[in-house]
């Protein structure tokens, strides 16, 4: 049983609402907030898959649940926005989840004891649940890093409340900010560029926001060593993660021990966090010559073929 509340975000994918929710139920949390987008207006297949969606959540534990549900579209930036504001009106600290990320069962006991540890410490801003660095590299159970990955997380009211959706000090301040990021001029270059499509609303997101908010509040990250949540939601119906072969996608978790080696200092991990930026932004993952040939050809045909 986890003892922090848990947000869940969902909107109408009735399959992958039913995989995660059946994590969150098997861990029994106290208080439960879900958070679900309206459909679009136009569309009554939408308005279907919604309430299909919805009616997935049926707690049949004791538990608090609040249901913050949106009759209208609102879009993925503006409605995990709001309703995570609003959750945090009655929360000091939440474990999050959308409904792509299917969360391993020590993801929870991982958050709790994280968001207990650090509660006082206010450059520790987000905990990340998903990992993509080689657990080889990790000299404790987590590390410090700069990169607040999405995909399954925590945090606390404090950080949250600085959330800035126009991302207005990182662009006041980014030379200051490419400063005090420990990452290549290239790779801070392309975090930039996308965190500029935001800004214009060529890309909706609510998670470069938060990214931004965090590098201009000199905030951290905890990177668990163990991945301990998969993208499950690679596919055509995504917003933004549509390719079912991404590196990204469908990553195995593993567990987590009940006994963490903690770090010795809220410092950066050089190593991890370059790992982390060069995998996001720097595509360090993509294979090279002639390995990349196999890739080229599936992402060719899969063009012809639309």
């Amino acid at each position: 049983m986890t003892q922090s509340p848990v947000i869940f975000i969902i909107y109408n994918r009735t399959d992958l609402t039913e995989q995660v929710f059946a994590q969150i139920r098997a861990t029994r949390p106290k208080q439960l907030y879900i958070i679900a987008d309206g459909p679009q207006s136009d569309s009554a297949s939408d308005r279907t898959a919604c309430e299909e969606a919805r009616a997935v959540i049926q707690v049949d534990w004791e538990c608090d649940v609040t249901l913050d549900y949106s009759e209208v579209n609102l879009g993925c930036q503006q409605r995990v926005h709001s309703g995570i504001s609003k959750a945090f009106e009655q929360f000091d600290r939440a474990i999050i989840l959308e409904d792509d990320c299917l969360p391993h069962p020590s993801f929870f006991s991982f958050c709790d004891a994280m968001l207990e540890h650090y509660t006082g410490a206010d450059e520790v801003m987000h905990i990340c649940g998903s990992n993509f660095v080689h657990p080889d590299k990790f000299s404790d159970s987590y590390a410090f890093t700069q990169y607040a990955t999405p995909w399954g997380w925590a945090t606390w009211k404090r950080a949250w409340q600085q959330i800035d959706l126009q991302m207005t000090d990182f662009f006041n301040h980014t030379e200051e900010i490419e400063c005090s990021v420990q990452i290549s001029a290239r790779t801070f270059e392309k975090l930039t560029k996308r965190l500029r499509k935001v800004h214009t609303g060529d890309v909706c997101s609510w998670a470069y926001p938060w990214l931004a908010t965090i590098l201009a509040n000199n905030g951290l990250s905890i990177t668990p060593k163990n991945n301990l949540v998969s993208n499950i939601g690679f596919d055509e119906r995504s917003t933004h993660t549509a390719n079912p072969n991404s590196f990204f996608a469908n990553n195995l978790t593993g567990e987590m021990p009940v006994d963490l080696s903690n770090p010795q200092a809220i410092e950066i991990d050089r190593l991890i966090n370059k790992q982390v930026f060069d995998l996001f932004f720097g595509g360090a993952y993509r294979k090279r010559g002639i390995r990349a040939w196999p890739g080229k050809i599936k992402r060719a045909l899969r063009k012809l073929r639309t």
